[in-house]
């Protein structure tokens, strides 16, 4: 594994998404019911400019490092996890647009806080005639698709041996049947929804080859030697700590200012935070969030220090920052899980947000990039140098 000394570059931290807390609590129940962010709470993150947070300095963004992405994330997951969820969506967006010809970015990025969708898994076709290229397929879990710009999608291209290649293809989000499908028992803030087209004309420029190795902005080895270069699935894995870390903070949260004065019913106990159990279990939940918190930290200043430095993750490196973003998850759900216990029965009605909190969590570790057994597996089958069967690394 890579020793790469030094810190990571700096940049912009959380206080802006701080500052939005409050804003995200009070609309959490009212975005879950539209089943997408409601407006107050995007024009909120555009107007402190989050979603510029990983679009690259050259078009007018943040180009923060990946702590700082995290620990926004994390931030806005105290407010409302499935808005959350969705900007880090955009932020992956942004760093994959990032990666097309230098044209086609500067074309997204001119539009003022532009938000990228992205599903990745390729589950559409890019053909070519003589017409050109044209794009076909049905999508789902597109996260934050009715509120963007453009939407990147994954297709298979077929090539001259009759193989097929993993592409990506960059599509107007004006272009595409939006469905209104996404109904979910976790995370259904998000609105994760499907989308659709046929046939749909597509410039070479708005296509690129699935980012493999250390991905290059611009698509050239030359092309801003500046910027840091990440793996897609290592930069997927540490984004995806910052939501789970949020929600069990903001478990915590409520569990300590629940406790204080409330009677625990059918025990003779008065004051919940005064109760022995409520200690052991307010202690238990603090040391998974430190562990947790630590395990994020970690992979995000090991990611960004070797993308800053050029060099490429080993397999290790990649199965590692795999199976630390999925137990990050499990950890918090743990947290969340205790503290839900500890708030007693009236913690299910729709009004107390932790019952929310833990729908969102049970969601984000069924996910396929954060299930810990999925990802504990592989990283067994990494460590025993046999060899993994799967893409997703």
């Amino acid at each position: 594994m890579h020793d790469v000394p030094g810190p990571p570059p700096t940049s912009p931290g959380s206080g802006p998404a701080s500052g939005l807390v409050p804003l995200l609590r009070e609309h959490a129940a009212a975005t879950e019911r539209r089943r997408r962010p409601v407006p107050v709470v995007v024009e909120g993150l555009a107007a402190a400019g989050l979603f510029g947070l990983a679009v690259p300095a050259r078009h007018g963004g943040a180009q923060a490092g990946l702590p700082d992405q995290v620990r926004v994330l994390a931030e806005l997951a105290r407010g409302c996890a499935a808005t959350s969820w969705t900007l880090s969506i955009y932020l992956t967006g942004s760093w994959l647009t990032g990666l097309f010809p230098e044209e086609t970015a500067a074309e997204v990025f001119a539009v003022p806080a532009a938000r990228v969708a992205v599903s990745l898994s390729p589950t559409g076709v890019l053909s070519e005639g003589p017409g050109g290229l044209k794009l076909s397929g049905r999508w789902g879990f597109n996260t934050g698709v009715a509120d963007s710009h453009w939407d990147v999608l994954g297709a298979f291209r077929p090539t001259a041996d009759g193989g097929r290649e993993h592409v990506l293809v960059l599509v107007p989000t004006a272009a595409l049947t939006v469905h209104d499908d996404w109904y979910a028992s976790g995370l259904q803030g998000t609105g994760s929804s499907s989308v659709e087209c046929a046939e749909l004309p597509v410039p070479a420029s708005r296509v690129l080859p699935f980012p493999a190795g250390t991905a290059v902005p611009g698509g050239s080895p030359d092309a801003a030697p500046e910027l840091p270069r990440y793996e897609v699935f290592p930069l997927f894995s540490t984004l995806n700590t910052g939501t789970p870390l949020g929600i069990a903070r903001a478990a915590a949260d409520f569990l300590a200012e629940r406790a204080p004065g409330r009677p625990i019913a059918f025990s003779a106990h008065q004051d919940q935070s005064l109760a022995p159990l409520t200690h052991r279990q307010v202690g238990e939940v603090d040391l998974k969030l430190r562990l947790a918190g630590l395990l994020a930290d970690d992979l995000a200043t090991r990611t960004e220090r070797l993308a800053a430095a050029h060099l490429a993750h080993s397999l290790t490196e990649r199965s590692t920052a795999r199976a630390s973003a999925a137990t990050v998850a499990a950890l918090c759900r743990e947290a969340v899980d205790l503290v839900a216990s500890a708030c007693g029965a009236s913690s299910v009605r729709a009004d107390v947000p932790v019952q929310r909190m833990r729908r969102d969590i049970q969601a984000l570790c069924l996910h396929a990039a954060l299930n810990p057994d999925t990802a504990l597996e592989l990283q067994g089958q990494v460590l025993l140098g046999q060899t993994p069967r799967t893409a997703f690394l």
